[in-house]
């Protein structure tokens, strides 16, 4: 199965050709391009939203939100949380406990979607927003999803946390399951 996963992408790059079994977006994803994911890719599109998003991003898309939810597509079950730890009163901004509350009562999915990262050392998670969720670390570690896929930091990389890869996608990662 192949992905196209995307994250933080405002504006300013190309948004790539391909014909993608699904296409996940990480949030962070201003209207525009939303919009013009929606319409270049004809399959199933499912997302979560980032910190700086708002509703009327996706209003008018066919992406479909699973923040706090899942998603099964092809026998693969994916999990989703948006937004990122609070660091202010904006909007998707959310505490460990509230993240806790959901990670503790998910099942097993394949593939963890969500905007923020799980806890990192402080030279990924070089400031407050950014210092990941705690509860994503202990998920991982429970539960052992395949795939744990995020944004927030724009830093792409590719890590290995016991089974499962962990995949910091900026703007944009073209994955095969």
């Amino acid at each position: 199965m192949l992905l196209y996963v995307f994250s933080d992408f405002q504006g300013e790059k190309t948004i790539p050709d391909g014909n993608p079994d699904l296409v996940i977006l990480l949030g962070d994803i201003c209207y525009r391009d939303a919009i013009e994911i929606d319409n270049k890719y004809n399959c199933p599109k499912i997302g979560v939203y980032g910190n700086h998003d708002t509703i009327i991003e996706w209003k008018e898309t066919n992406i479909q939100l699973i923040h706090e939810t899942t998603f099964e597509f092809k026998g693969i079950t994916f999990g989703g949380f948006g937004g990122c730890p609070r660091y202010n009163r904006k909007p998707n901004q959310y505490n460990e406990e509230q993240c806790l509350n959901f990670t503790q009562n998910l099942d097993y999915v394949d593939v963890f979607i969500a905007h923020s990262n799980p806890a990192y050392d402080s030279s990924l998670a070089d400031w407050d927003a950014h210092r990941g969720f705690k509860s994503f670390n202990h998920y991982i570690s429970e539960k052992k999803p395949k795939y744990f896929l995020h944004g927030h930091l724009h830093k792409p990389f590719i890590k290995q946390e016991q089974e499962t890869t962990i995949c910091s996608v900026y703007p944009f990662l073209k994955l095969i399951l």
